[in-house]
């Protein structure tokens, strides 16, 4: 099982409580590359890419129709250049690392912090290895419909919009990064598929990451029964 081409890793980290309380992380993978083409490892140009996709990431967050919430912070980004393998190449390369201010969401959470709206990445390939990726950014502040239980079309809208913004700036930045670099989805089943983004796709549903509760246990409440 390997990757198609050397890419680049890009890691979103975050936490929920207060500006300095950590109460709980979550965190976001985001991988930019080429369908044919290795993506060449420079240190400094890597920083640069760091930094500016920190800047997008923190817009993103902090935008009004992303609705991460205002107990959801965004921490800072951190990069690597990714081999085949897996692995970081070249060996001893290290983690490139932007950000260290906490930047709160919008909206009153309402909901749960394992919960997130899925942003689906969509290639070129109809289905299998390749056609689609998942980002499961925080919403917080996301409203459901009562009658519902569901997303509303102009919320969903707004959402995606934000992260049209955000997706266009990482692409920008890819690009300057190592010309014809941009968001990819990246099997590593088999021979590996490299297959760039076109487009954003989102549902009216919010789903669950249970692994964003991992630091908090549950408290019970028990009744006896006469």
């Amino acid at each position: 099982m390997v990757y198609a081409q050397e890419h680049v890793l890009l890691r979103f980290n975050g936490h929920f409580g207060t500006a300095s309380a950590v109460t709980d992380r979550w965190s976001v993978g985001i991988r930019l590359g080429q369908a044919s083409l290795p993506v060449i490892y420079d240190a400094a140009k890597l920083q640069t890419l760091v930094n500016a996709a920190d800047t997008a990431a923190g817009q993103f967050h902090a935008a009004a129709g992303t609705l991460a919430g205002t107990a959801c912070y965004y921490d800072g980004c951190a990069g690597a250049n990714i081999g085949p393998s897996g692995k970081y190449v070249p060996n001893g390369a290290l983690t490139i690392i932007s950000g260290s201010n906490p930047r709160a969401g919008t909206g009153t959470g309402v909901l749960p912090w394992n919960s997130a709206s899925v942003l689906s990445l969509r290639t070129a390939i109809p289905r299998g290895r390749g056609s689609n990726g998942r980002v499961y950014w925080p919403c917080l502040a996301l409203p459901v419909t009562a009658t519902s239980g569901r997303v509303s079309v102009g919320t969903l809208s707004a959402r995606l919009t934000a992260a049209k913004s955000f997706f266009d700036a990482l692409n920008s930045a890819a690009n300057t990064y190592f010309a014809g670099t941009r968001v990819i989805v990246a099997s590593n089943i088999g021979a590996g598929i490299n297959a760039p983004v076109t487009g954003l796709r989102s549902d009216d549903r919010i789903d669950s990451i249970e692994r964003r509760e991992n630091d908090q246990p549950p408290n019970y409440a028990t009744i006896a029964l006469a």
